[in-house]
């Protein structure tokens, strides 16, 4: 039997043109994961039917979380890719950031072969690779 427990972190989603931008402040766990999914699902749907788009989660605090919420993290990567035209998703976190280091290489697996992915360190980096990444796939940023 699964247990369930209440979602651990805070996130805010919002979309300027054709990025999706989730700020995050964890440490998370798959209970949160779940609901982020579930609420940037309709920005993402937008953004998909206007073309290609690109995701950007700005990391606060922690990015520690336990290996089921990288499963469902996974789970929503291959759903963006596959249903919402998702071409990148891109992780923006400070080196003030708990577990940046340990947890960055865990990362890589869930985005090969699926779409572009990228660590930075602050936001205006992760925001000229977004812009390069669009204009590449002829997209407006």
């Amino acid at each position: 039997m699964s247990e369930r427990f209440r979602p651990h972190g805070q996130y805010r989603v919002r979309r300027e043109g054709q990025l999706v931008l989730t700020d995050v402040t964890g440490p998370w766990n798959r209970e949160l994961v779940e609901l982020w999914a579930l609420a940037a699902h309709p920005y993402a749907e937008a953004a998909g039917r206007d073309g290609p788009y690109v995701g950007i989660a700005i990391i606060r605090e922690s990015m520690l979380c336990p290996p089921d919420a990288l499963v469902a993290l996974a789970d929503a990567i291959r759903y963006t890719a596959i249903h919402q035209n998702c071409i990148a998703q891109l992780i923006v976190a400070g080196r003030e950031v708990e577990g940046r280091d340990l947890v960055e290489p865990a990362y890589a697996p869930l985005y090969a072969g699926v779409m572009a992915s990228g660590f930075f360190y602050d936001l205006a980096d992760a925001l000229t690779e977004a812009r390069a990444l669009l204009a590449r796939r002829g997209a407006p940023p």
